[in-house]
Order: structure tokens, then sequence, then C-alpha cells
């Protein structure tokens, strides 16, 4: 049985569409949670925590989750100094502070996830990270090929590897180097969801201003006919924390 992690990346401040009202109706309608991963960079920190706090936030079920997505960019560019890496992941922990959500898990934007962000993560209490996507045809920053396909720790010099760092990945799905975003549309995605099907975790990602409303509701009824099991990235790690302790 399948345990199908579903995150929505919240972007929707810098675009001129939003539906994240009707993605909130249909996990409702399924009672499915969803991990909500809130947009910040320092081109603008608050503005999609803003609007969430002021429109979403008391309209998502409380057992859903809010997590953050960060953007390692500035005003110049994309930024690869890990103290400036550092201090985006911060700011973004602090926006959402502000604004009485404490966050968990974390996705770098374009998957951009290097070692040298792991200590600030952590530092900041991120225990789960959803940024890796295995053998995807995606590679603008970071090319993910050969990484774990399930949940696992890295290594601290190569995130590629498994090691000891504390904070857990939770790979995306992929397949055949397409990963399971839902805008790319539900039947073209039926064979990723089906050769992932006996893989322990299928994390899956929608965007909030992409109309992937129907799409997501599809997912959830096909992997509910195959006995799947819905949760959110923390309580993933959670568990596979358990299975950790019981297997030792």
């Amino acid at each position: 049985m399948p345990t199908v992690i579903l995150t929505i990346d919240c972007e929707a401040a810098q675009h001129d569409r939003c539906f994240t009202g009707d993605l909130i109706r249909v996990c409702e309608d399924e009672f499915v949670p969803a991990t909500w991963m809130i947009h910040s960079s320092l081109k603008d920190p608050t503005a999609n925590t803003n609007l969430y706090y002021h429109e979403y936030f008391h309209k998502i079920p409380n057992w859903h989750e809010i997590g953050m997505k960060v953007a390692f960019e500035n005003e110049r560019g994309y930024l690869e100094d890990p103290k400036e890496r550092g201090n985006v992941i911060r700011v973004a922990k602090d926006a959402l502070k502000s604004h009485l959500a404490k966050v968990t898990s974390f996705r770098a934007a374009a998957f951009a996830l290097l070692p040298t962000d792991i200590p600030y993560l952590e530092d900041v209490g991120i225990l789960v990270d959803a940024s890796v996507v295995p053998d995807a045809e995606y590679k603008m920053f970071v090319d993910w090929a050969g990484a774990p396909r399930e949940p696992y720790h890295s290594h601290k010099e190569d995130l590629k590897q498994a090691g000891d760092n504390k904070m857990l990945h939770v790979p995306m799905a992929t397949h055949q180097g397409l990963h399971g975003y839902l805008d790319k549309g539900f039947d073209a995605l039926v064979p990723l969801f089906e050769a992932n099907l006996k893989n322990e975790t299928i994390c899956l990602g929608a965007r909030d201003y992409h109309d992937s409303v129907e799409d997501l509701r599809k997912t959830i009824q096909f992997f509910r006919k195959h006995g799947a099991h819905f949760t959110t990235l923390t309580q993933c790690a959670s568990e596979h924390f358990e299975h950790e302790v019981a297997r030792a």
C-alpha cells in the first residue's frame, strides 16, 4: 500500500490566477491532507505569506500542513554563496513565523538544493525536504541523476548519497525523466503513477496558480483505488522514523 504525499507550491502572489480555494475543496471532499509550500525569495519575501495569511490559512484544515518553498535568488539572480543562501532560508522561516506558521517541511525552488544548505535548514527546524527529483530531465541548477527514489538521509558532501544528515529527503515521484507535477495533466501522469505504485512513498506536486483542480481529484481517486494512504511531508517523516526504530 503506497503512501502518497500531495504538495502544493504556493506562488500565486506572483501570478494573476489562484486556484487555492478550489484545491482546498477537493482535499476536503476527498478527505486527504496536503502540504502547502509557501514560496519566498529575497525579491519579495512576504508576498505569498501575506496572501495566504489573509486569504487561506483560516480555510486550510488543520490536518493539512504549511511548509516553505525557497528560491535562492535576489535582484541580481541565482545565489551560490552558502551564507547568502542561509540568509534566504532564515528570512523565509521568519516571514512564516511572523504569520503564525511554524514550518518543518521544505522545498527548494527549481529543486536547487545544495549540501551547504542542510545545516541552515536543520538549524531553523526543518525536518523533511522534497527537493530531490531522481533522474528527472529537469536539471536547471542541480542534476539529481542517481539519487534515491525512497526516503533517505543524505551525505553531508553529496546529497545524492545516503549519509547521516538529520533531515529526511522524500524524493518526488519520477518516471522516464518526468517528475510528478499535476500541471502535466492526469493522463500524461498515469504511467508515472503506475511505475511508482510499489514504492514506499509517492510524492507529487501541484501549483496554486495552475488549474490542476480536476487532475487533483482524479489523482486522489486513482490512488485510493489502489489502497493508498495519504499524509503530509512531516507526518511521512514521522512514520519513516517509526519504521527505522522498528527495524533497529
